[in-house]
């Protein structure tokens, strides 16, 4: 089988405290057979990654812990020791003085995690509901990782979700979806 490689890259430029640019890329290795992704920190004066042996269905960045940084949010499908089911999972990096280091690597937020975005500094999540039925949550940081803070609506059509996190999604700036779910969980209907 051919092998591709993608390679997005969403630069995250830092002005404020002294801080010097940093770019987060995804390096996306894939045949039928494998699914490997790595992502890249390249800053100034270093450069460090950090491989992700699952599927990715979803790379954006964007400060989801309040410190003026922006973090790197990959969604990837796997299983967890709580969830055995492949599902859609939440991993945000972080740069600590250089190198690529994980914040939050997580096994679910509140329901079945659809799609994510940053805005305004908090997450945004698409998540399917046990009554098939869809939702539209925020989530704040807190010390531990996302707290759920509102639905900005709840019980409604994946249709109806979507138009609103498109709005959502367009003032954000920073995302990238990494072919539209390569190897990733879509939603159920």
């Amino acid at each position: 089988m051919p092998r591709r490689i993608v390679i997005v890259s969403l630069l995250c430029c830092l002005f404020c405290s002294g801080l010097s640019a940093q770019t987060f890329s995804l390096v996306y290795l894939c045949d039928f057979s494998d699914s490997c992704s790595i992502l890249v920190l390249e800053t100034d004066s270093t450069s460090d990654a950090w491989s992700l042996p699952y599927p990715v269905y979803q790379f954006r960045t964007g400060d989801v812990d309040g410190d003026g940084v922006e973090e790197a949010l990959v969604g990837v499908v796997k299983s967890t020791r709580f969830y055995p089911e492949k599902g859609n999972r939440l991993f945000v990096f972080k740069n600590r003085d250089g190198r690529v280091r994980p914040l939050w690597m997580g096994s679910q937020l509140g329901e079945e995690l659809v799609d994510f975005c940053v805005a305004d500094g908090k997450l945004i999540s698409i998540e399917r509901c046990r009554n098939g039925q869809y939702n539209l949550d925020e989530w704040e940081w807190s010390r531990f990782g996302p707290r759920f803070s509102r639905y900005i609506i709840t019980n409604t059509t994946i249709e109806e979700v979507h138009q609103i996190f498109n709005q959502y999604e367009k003032n954000t700036g920073h995302s990238s979806t990494v072919d539209a779910h390569p190897h990733g969980m879509e939603p159920k209907k």
